[in-house]
């Protein structure tokens, strides 16, 4: 939404923030793909432009703004590579609404195996339509040979698969962003920016996107104690009723009365809930910071920090035991469900904005590792400066006695 939003405040692209999916009828869309005839874009806006121009109609139609299209041509060294990907991706979806259909030839064959039934699905593509202009995820042909009803076919190998039923796959952001839409939660302006606050608050990480046990222990304390408030009914009618008044059909006042009554109702339960619910989300954020359990002394091992800021893994029964494992300084620290089979220790990594995240993998077997490199480049004699061990550095920090000042004459 970013580029986006560069690509509009530059007249690159229309209003980005939408809902609307309806050309209006003053928008003079054959201007627009006209303008194209002397880009990188030619050949396509000459094929449109030599037919009727219908564009489809989708499902959502408001007066503020027309659907996102491409305002002004623009060349694609006049923008860098992430802004170019997302002009190029306006300007071909806009195309491909004024196309035809995409039309296959398939064909479904049955099979009779010694009495058993085996059946193969076959697809050609015969005319492209709109995909010859919008060419992301362009699916492939699957061509069976010629074959007639009766016709006697050879078996050449059989093969017994063994397969178990694998758990639906997690959501990524553009297939979150499309279920969101469907169930009518938020805008095109404000989708992202949910999604951007499920990460800021640390619960979900990745994408796909993972929940974090603190998301857990959110939505598990919000539907026990305000239910409500965890279903997508109450936001999807709010968004309803709220086109609703700019359509006209209902008053402002209808629908401030109506949400305070219900949201009214939310906040008693979570007043009357308020400390089990706190324990929950102390419960949450505690096993985020889980790292496994201590060899030492079976307590837990956790993400701590000391009094300077910097991070280590720790033990939950110090002082007795003082286990401690190395961390990095900086980036936000990712408790993964994998484990360790030799340490037991949930593997993390490290994600920093803007770079790959750094898969650290077992911290004790990647402390282990760095030592071992250590003791290599001391015998080599190309060992730079060497930190303190872990314990002595978090000794030094926990114990070390302050300076009393000294006497002036």
């Amino acid at each position: 939404m970013r580029i986006a939003e560069y690509l509009y405040v530059n007249g690159f692209i229309s209003y980005p923030r939408t809902d609307n999916t309806v050309y209006p009828a003053t928008l003079d869309t054959k201007g627009i793909i006209s303008s194209f005839l002397d880009t990188e874009f030619k050949e396509y806006a000459q094929k449109l432009l030599a037919g009727a121009l219908t564009p489809t109609r989708g499902k959502k139609e408001t007066t503020d703004h027309p659907p996102i299209h491409p305002a002004t041509p623009v060349k694609r060294s006049e923008l860098r590579e992430d802004e170019w990907k997302i002009y190029e991706l306006v300007v071909r979806r806009f195309f491909a609404t004024f196309a035809g259909e995409t039309k296959w030839e398939t064909m479904a064959v049955t099979v009779d195996i010694s009495g058993e039934d085996f059946g193969a699905n076959g697809a050609r593509l015969i005319e492209p339509g709109w995909r010859w202009y919008y060419s992301y995820n362009l699916p492939e042909d699957r061509i069976l040979p010629e074959l007639k009803e009766g016709q006697v076919l050879t078996v050449k190998e059989t093969k017994l698969v063994g397969k178990e039923t694998q758990p639906p796959s997690r959501y990524g952001q553009g297939h979150l962003i499309k279920i969101m839409e469907d169930l009518g939660l938020g805008t095109k302006s404000t989708r992202h920016e949910i999604i951007s606050k499920l990460y800021s608050r640390a619960y979900v990480v990745g994408n796909p996107l993972q929940p974090t046990r603190t998301a857990y222990a959110v939505v598990e304390a919000l539907e026990k104690y305000a239910s409500t408030i965890t279903k997508p009914d109450m936001t999807s009618k709010l968004e309803h009723d709220m086109d609703e008044i700019s359509e006209g059909k209902i008053t402002e006042d209808y629908v401030i009365g109506e949400s305070r009554e219900m949201l009214g109702g939310v906040f008693k339960d979570m007043e009357k809930n308020k400390d089990l619910i706190s324990e929950s989300l102390r419960n949450g954020l505690y096993e985020d910071r889980i790292i496994g359990t201590c060899k030492k002394c079976s307590s837990d091992l956790i993400i701590r920090k000391s009094k300077k800021g910097s991070r280590f893994i720790g033990c939950s029964g110090y002082p007795k035991c003082d286990f401690i494992l190395p961390l990095p300084k900086t980036g936000q620290i990712v408790v993964t469900d994998k484990k360790c089979e030799e340490h037991g220790l949930y593997f993390i990594k490290i994600i920093n904005k803007g770079k790959r995240p750094w898969d650290i993998g077992c911290p004790h077997c990647n402390f282990i590792e760095w030592q071992k490199k250590l003791e290599e480049e001391k015998k080599n004699g190309t060992a730079k400066v060497v930190p303190a061990e872990p314990e002595k550095a978090l000794k030094k920090v926990r114990k070390a006695p302050k300076k009393k000042p000294e006497m002036k004459e």
